[in-house]
This record gives structure tokens, C-alpha cells and sequence, in this order.
């Protein structure tokens, strides 16, 4: 955090005579948590209505690509300080501008995290509707995700992430790509990646020489991750210790992770009846800890058109 000591020349001080302490008081809740007194608060009005029209700039932010302030103040907020017998105004970087800079860190590394290209055709006006019928609650768990999910809020906690399980051509893709069509839609920054194909980019990279380092940071640290067919490719140490590594910093981190898969949790990465190796029973535990499990069943839609020319 940057600190910044507010001088106004003589001047200027002059004109804020007009404003006394309880309009600061009514205006800033902060000076009465600081327990500031009122000759402090009068010594230093040309500060607080600097900081005022700060605040105010910000109350009608529309995204940090339009911030109205200017010069070195772009895509920063204000924090009253007092420090010995002055008062100070911390700055630090405002929410709007950590997510254009998370959503610019995503559109960098999607096409080298094998980020899948979400088809628009997938919403939630055309889910199967006897999926929808047969699942309400997870329906509208899916729906209040999309529509109410904002990074860093303290309304969703580490259980905002779900665990699509069950037999191919379900629905569970299409649940999953409507609920990130419409984050997007919103301006929420999130990635969605194919299991098989995010581990084959990552040895491509090591192959071409690239560090893997921001490329991972970017899948561990993105407001919302999905993966989809989860547990479904050829697994390894190498694999696992790259999904763990990502998995567990978003579990510590309580981000928000989406997996669909064929296997339910108990099952993933097991093979012959043993978990592939060490890693797994960790792995699984964070997974079932930061997801709400939803098994879904049904024919599959895939075969319902099949035509055959016999």
C-alpha cells in the first residue's frame, strides 16, 4: 500500500470554509471510527473534500476501462489515515481494476490453458427440460451462481463450486456451459478448460521450452474455474501434481471451481479398484469440500436423433 501525503497550497485551503464538521462526519463514517476529533477534522477539510470527490468518482464507477479519475489515481481507491498529528491517505488498487487486470491475465494463457471455446447455443432457455423439471434445486443453485456470483463477495464461500456427476449425455456440460455463457455475459472473469486437453498443453509447453509458472497462476487464481470430463484422461504423477497443485490453491484460496465428470468423487483417478497414486485421496478431499455434489441421470440425448441407413 502506497502512501500519500495530501498538500494544498493556502490558496485552496480558503475555499472549503463553507463545509463544517458534521457534513464531513455525515459524509465519512470512517472519521468517527477513527475517533477524530473536531479541530482535527477542521485542519483538515481540504483533504476530506479531495477525498470526497474521490468517493464520489467511484460511487458511479462503471468498470475500470471508464474510470473517470485521472493521471496516477486510475484504478485506485482512498484510505484516511492518521499518522502522529497529521492525517494521511492511503491508496490501494479498487476491485474493478484487480478484475480487468484477472480478466486480461485469462485472455492471455485461455488459448495456451486449452480454454474451450463455450458455444453460445448452450443457455439456460434450452436446457433439456425434463432435466430441468427432474432437478430443480439444482437448477436454481445453478442460476443464482450465474446470475449473482460477484468475485471477492462474501456472500458465496468456499462451497460455491459443483461437482456435475453421471453417465454421458445428461446435461451436465450443457449446465455448466449456460451458467459460464452467462458470467461471461456479465463481465465476471472465469475459464473453462477440458481435462484431457489442459494436461496435453501443459507438456506441449514444457516441450516448446515455455514456463508453466503464470500459466498455472492463472487457472489457480481466475474468480471462476471449470473443468470438463474431469478424471477422464490418461492420469500420471506429472498430471496429478499440476491438478493438485491448482486445485488446492483454489481451496485455500475458496474460489470457486465447476467440474463435470463421468465418475462420481470416490471414483475419480482410481484404477483397478486403487487410486493412481498418493495425491488422489488429497485432491478428492478438497474437491468434495469445495463442491456441492449433483449426480444427474437420464437417457442419452446425444443417441435420441440417431438416424441409421439400415
Amino acid at each position: 500500500m502506497q502512501h500519500i501525503q495530501q498538500m494544498f497550497p493556502r490558496s485552496f485551503q480558503g475555499h472549503d470554509k463553507g463545509f463544517d464538521v458534521d457534513y464531513f462526519r455525515q459524509r465519512i463514517p470512517e472519521l468517527n471510527e477513527l475517533n477524530l476529533s473536531d479541530a482535527f477534522i477542521t485542519r483538515y477539510r481540504a483533504t476530506l473534500l479531495e477525498y470526497l470527490r474521490q468517493a464520489s468518482i467511484c460511487d458511479a464507477c462503471r468498470g475500470y476501462e471508464h474510470c473517470g479519475k485521472s493521471g496516477d489515481m486510475q484504478g485506485f481507491v482512498q484510505v484516511l489515515e492518521p499518522y502522529k498529528s497529521q492525517l494521511t491517505v492511503s491508496v490501494q488498487r479498487c476491485q474493478p481494476f484487480l478484475e480487468f487486470m484477472a480478466k486480461r491475465r485469462v485472455d492471455k494463457y485461455a488459448s495456451a490453458a486449452g480454454m474451450m471455446e463455450l458455444d453460445e447455443g448452450f443457455q439456460f432457455s434450452n436446457y433439456p427440460e425434463e432435466q430441468a423439471q427432474k432437478y430443480p434445486r439444482l437448477m436454481r443453485y445453478a442460476r443464482q451462481f450465474a446470475h449473482g456470483f460477484v468475485p471477492g463477495s462474501k456472500e458465496h464461500n468456499e462451497n460455491s463450486g459443483l461437482y456435475l456427476f453421471g453417465p454421458p449425455g445428461v446435461g451436465k456440460t450443457h449446465l455448466m456451459f449456460a451458467v459460464f455463457n452467462q458470467l461471461r455475459e456479465r463481465g465476471i472473469p472465469c475459464l473453462v478448460v477440458r481435462s484431457d486437453s489442459l494436461f496435453d498443453r501443459m507438456r506441449h509447453m514444457i516441450a516448446d521450452g515455455q514456463d508453466l509458472e503464470p500459466f498455472l497462476e492463472t487457472l489457480a487464481s481466475v474468480p471462476v474455474l471449470g473443468v470438463d470430463e474431469f478424471a477422464q484422461e490418461r492420469a500420471n504423477d506429472f498430471t496429478m501434481e499440476k491438478l493438485f497443485r491448482i486445485v488446492n490453491h483454489r481451496f485455500h484460496a475458496k474460489l470457486p471451481t465447476w467440474f463435470t465428470s463421468n465418475y462420481a468423487p470416490p471414483e475419480a483417478y482410481r484404477r483397478g479398484g486403487e487410486d493412481v497414486n498418493d495425491t488422489v485421496a488429497p485432491l478428492r478431499s478438497r474437491i468434495m469440500q469445495m463442491c456441492v455434489m449433483a449426480r444427474l441421470e437420464g437417457p442419452d440425448a446425444r443417441q435420441r436423433n440417431l438416424q441409421s441407413l439400415t
